[in-house]
């Protein structure tokens, strides 16, 4: 009775862990918007255009059950890419730009295993990608220096993952949207070689909702994935 009611009580506090996590992101998800919608509502609004290069950093960890055999197989993984983004935001006289940022696709990298088990001998290979990366974001200023801007950035990001694994089972995993919380550093400035062109620099930590799924097998395995993701941003820009 003692060990039933001390992991009743462990997997509660994994519940409420998990749950806080969502309604942290649930809120800061809508101050961004917020942000957003007032600031493109600004009449003497400057509207801006540009590319990006970034490098991503993203750091993968999960962990899959055999619900045939209770066996769980862990692990993690990391992948580094560079992608390209465009984006377009507004900027506000007090300096606030809000905006919104675009990524096709992004590699997320593979991994793979070799089991000997009875019942899972084979070789699986995971392997996935972030797809139609939408990000809201706003740069908040603080500090002028050296005719720069330098700001705080808070943002929210939608995207699909996209599963692409190969399991020796042969059964799949289903794709699913994903929400994340960014934030971040940055600074913006005029480029000398024309009135209308800009840069930013931004350094950014993005933190995805778990990404939780059953198999398509029967009976369903499980798997459990967090995701997170630094990136460093060079961008060039005209405003209007």
């Amino acid at each position: 009775m003692i060990s039933v009611e001390i992991t009743l009580s462990s997997v509660m506090k994994v519940q409420l862990l998990i749950n806080n996590k969502r309604e942290k992101m649930k809120k800061l998800a809508f101050i961004v918007i917020s942000l957003f919608l007032f600031g493109i509502q600004s009449a003497k609004a400057e509207m801006r255009v540009g590319v990006t290069g970034a490098l991503h950093m993203l750091d993968a960890s999960g962990t899959e059950t055999i619900r045939s055999s209770a066996e769980k197989n862990t692990g993690s993984h990391s992948e580094d890419a560079l992608v390209g983004e465009i984006f377009a935001e507004a900027l506000a006289d007090n300096g606030v730009a809000v905006g919104i940022a675009y990524i096709p696709t992004r590699d997320m990298g593979s991994k793979s295993r070799t089991d000997s088990g009875d019942q899972s001998a084979g070789t699986y290979k995971a392997e996935a990608e972030l797809d139609n990366v939408v990000q809201l974001y706003t740069d908040i200023p603080f500090y002028e220096a050296y005719g720069a801007s330098i700001y705080a950035k808070l943002g929210v990001q939608h995207a699909t993952i996209v599963t692409l694994e190969s399991l020796n089972s042969g059964s799949s995993y289903p794709d699913k949207d994903v929400l994340g919380v960014t934030l971040g550093l940055g600074a913006r400035g005029d480029l000398p070689y024309g009135n209308n062109l800009f840069y930013k620099f931004d350094v950014t930590y993005t933190d995805f909702e778990d990404y939780k799924a059953d198999s398509d097998s029967s009976p369903a395995n499980k798997i459990e994935a967090d995701l997170e993701d630094i990136a460093a941003k060079v961008s060039i820009g005209y405003k209007f």
